[in-house]
């Protein structure tokens, strides 16, 4: 077999996964002193950085020295990626600077990679700080930058800042997409503000992005949640609707939220209403909690309406409940990086929460 095969067969199976036949291949190679290539290291490292697994990539770095290869961006740019994908800053950082020590000047991609790193650490600051030297190099930067600078600023707090990079974006000439909304909605729910997250949204659906798809179930979710926590029932049961409307597959979460604001406004009809449509949604029912069968039967009860308590519970034992193996999972707000993956068919997915 000859050094292209060679080449060639472990580039394959380093970029399917395959890293064990991959590595013991490259290890013949090095063996035999059949020369193997900087693409060849570089797949190699790749694959140790889409597993987070940084010690395994330096190795390999290491090794590819060692046989006299020369490393080029694309190796650097991995390993930077691997430690982002550790959550490892200081060394994400430190490859970068090693990388200009040795007179490569970094790409576009590694300044992703630096940024998503500091986004997964919630440190804003240096988010930003990478972003102007990108800027200074002259380097232009792409969609998937901003979305880090954007959740950098987001998981740090800074939802004044999330919201500028955001509007920033299009002045700049990089059209927003729905990650970078979906992160700033994200932001603006936790900061318990739901019309602010409201008006991302409107935005987001008004068709002036043509990089943004419709909302994904994460945005409704955040939002609806949200106006429950501040217990506007209306408001949340509004959100809900709309995202009913619009065929998004609403959370078990989000379902229970409204129910349970509805019990704290006293409506119990509306919360009522709403349990049925859950159960007729196929979600499992909770059964503890404030958004509970349980918790509405109680309330009725309290009410004088043991009748209506009855019912609620009768309801209750016939539905699956969230702990039972039947019915649908329940789907939590938590879950966006699934939301954001199926919402995006695996678009850019590096880019930052993962």
């Amino acid at each position: 077999v000859g050094a292209a095969t060679f080449n060639l067969l472990v580039s394959t199976f380093a970029k399917v996964g395959d890293l064990t036949t991959a590595e013991q291949l490259l290890t013949k190679m090095e063996a035999a002193q059949v020369d193997a290539t900087s693409p060849t290291y570089n797949a190699l490292i790749s694959a140790c950085a889409r597993r987070g697994d940084i010690q395994r990539a330096e190795e390999w770095m290491e090794r590819m020295a060692g046989a006299g290869t020369t490393a080029d961006v694309a190796s650097y740019s991995a390993l930077v990626h691997a430690c982002a994908k550790a959550n490892d800053l200081t060394r994400a950082e430190s490859w970068v600077r090693k990388m200009e020590a040795a007179g490569i000047e970094a790409n576009v991609v590694t300044y992703n990679s630096v940024i998503n790193a500091c986004a997964r650490c919630g440190e804003a600051p240096k988010a930003e700080a990478w972003f102007q030297q990108m800027l200074a190099k002259g380097i232009t930067p792409a969609v998937l930058t901003y979305n880090s600078l954007i959740n950098a600023c987001a998981k740090a707090g800074d939802l004044a800042k999330a919201e500028h990079w955001l509007s920033s974006m299009a002045e700049r000439g990089v059209q927003p997409d729905d990650v970078s909304f979906s992160t700033v909605i994200h932001a603006c729910g936790a900061k318990q503000d739901p019309q602010r997250a409201e008006n991302w949204l409107r935005a987001m659906k008004s068709g002036k992005y043509p990089g943004v798809e419709r909302p994904s179930s994460f945005c409704y979710n955040s939002i609806t949640q949200a106006w429950a926590r501040a217990g506007d029932a209306a408001k949340a049961s509004g959100s809900l609707s709309e995202a009913r409307a619009d065929g998004i597959e609403c959370s078990s979460a989000s379902f229970s939220a409204v129910i349970a604001v509805h019990i704290r406004r006293g409506t119990l009809d509306d919360a009522e209403w709403w349990l049925r449509e859950m159960i007729q949604a196929g979600h499992p029912l909770p059964r503890s909690g404030s958004g509970s069968c349980e918790a509405l039967a109680a309330a009725w009860q309290h009410r004088g309406e043991r009748s209506k308590a009855a019912e609620v519970r009768e309801l209750g034992s016939k539905a699956p409940s969230a702990n039972s193996s039947s019915g649908r999972t329940n789907h939590t707000n938590g879950n966006f990086a699934n939301g954001r993956r199926n919402n995006q068919n695996g678009r850019q997915q590096g880019a930052h929460l993962r």
